[in-house]
């Protein structure tokens, strides 16, 4: 994990997902899921997603809450994709018992 900003000057003006992580204090799958479902705005430069501070900023100032989905939201969503990928690779799907 990278090293967390301390203070919003710190922050590039764009930003990887990696380098979002320890700025929300979230991990690798609730970061991608916050820019997937479009609570973060990204921009995308070939195949890799990039965050500019001032989206950052709005999201934060808005609460964290983004467009319509919660963190939770985000973090159960990415939760129950591993699941299902699990179990279509006939894992143990736990929502199955």
């Amino acid at each position: 994990m990278l090293k967390r900003p301390l203070s919003f000057d710190d922050i590039p003006l764009v930003l990887t997902v990696e380098e979002l992580m320890p700025i929300l204090g979230v991990g690798r799958n609730v970061a991608y899921e916050l820019v997937r479902s479009g609570q973060i705005k990204s921009t995308h430069i070939g195949k890799h997603a990039r965050i500019l501070k001032p989206d950052l900023q709005r999201f934060l100032e808005d609460g964290g809450t983004g467009t319509n989905v919660s963190w939770t939201d985000a973090a159960m969503s990415a939760t129950l994709e591993g699941d299902s990928c699990r179990a279509a690779k006939g894992g143990n799907d736990d929502a199955a018992r």
